[in-house]
């Protein structure tokens, strides 16, 4: 009788570390051990890192010092907005003054992301993203992006490839 439940306890644990390097945020190296030094092979790879939302050069980036949460792009009027990862909006709207037209996404394990300054938002409130849909359209203003994770400003270079 105490077996089974060692075994479900077991069997969780396991896929709580299998889950866990699926969304690891850091640099895996894979090493082929060999006798012979010159067979050693290395191969890093990047897991999971999260897309950029829009192309264009940073123009100021987070800081907490400075009251910038999130980050600014160099961007004109017409430019995809991508999501940065799977998930659900939460919100989609112009009624937070001065972000112009904003989408928030909710992603896995506490993540939140917002893009600001659209022109045209391309999705509504219940929808749920796949990782680089094009969400909006970005206006005449800088499009600006913040990332939090439980409420808490986090610095999304951080995550971004």
């Amino acid at each position: 009788m105490l077996g089974m439940p060692v075994k479900f306890l077991a069997l969780g644990l396991g896929l709580l570390l299998i889950t866990s390097c699926f969304y690891s945020q850091q640099e895996v190296i894979i090493i082929e051990k060999s006798t012979n030094l010159q067979n050693i092979k290395k191969i890093s790879k990047k897991i999971n890192k999260w897309s950029m939302p829009v192309e264009g050069n940073i123009r100021k980036t987070f800081s907490i010092k400075n009251k910038h949460l999130g980050l600014t792009f160099d961007t004109n009027t017409g430019k995809n907005v991508r999501t940065i990862r799977n998930g659900e909006v939460v919100y989609a709207g112009n009624k937070i003054k001065n972000h112009g037209k904003m989408i928030i996404i909710r992603h896995p394990f506490g993540f939140y992301s917002s893009y600001t300054q659209n022109k045209t938002l391309m999705v509504k409130n219940g929808d749920f993203v796949n990782k680089g849909q094009i969400i909006a359209i970005t206006s005449k203003v800088p499009f600006y992006f913040e990332m939090k994770k439980f409420q808490q400003p986090i610095n999304p270079l951080k995550y971004l490839k």
